[in-house]
């Protein structure tokens, strides 16, 4: 399993005004790297970064990338924080076999 930050949309809806608002969250998500099939960069967070409407601690030239996983018909997607040849990397690692030494 590797460990991503996750950024996670979240609508809210105002009963009062009858409008509905949009934020972002960064979370940690879990994912197991072999069922992984897609890696790729996400210029549309980047703009969303770029208007404020991520959270503001976050440095400008921060990039993203959406990672595709799931098996068989199941299949997800999610945006997590990062360049896709690093994550793509991280991936690498993680699926590389181990050797024990004893």
């Amino acid at each position: 399993m590797i460990k991503l930050v996750e950024v996670k949309k979240i609508s809210d809806f105002n009963i009062n005004e009858q409008k509905n608002t949009t934020r972002y969250e960064l979370d940690e998500i879990w994912i197991n790297p072999s069922s992984i099939f897609q890696v790729k960069t996400d210029e549309a967070m980047k703009y969303n970064l770029s208007n404020g409407y991520l959270p503001k601690a976050m440095d400008k030239r921060q990039e993203f990338s959406r990672v595709h996983y799931g098996v068989g018909n199941n299949v997800a997607s999610v945006v997590v924080v990062g360049n896709a040849s690093v994550i793509a990397e991280k991936l690498g690692k993680a699926t590389r076999p181990k050797v024990l030494k004893g």
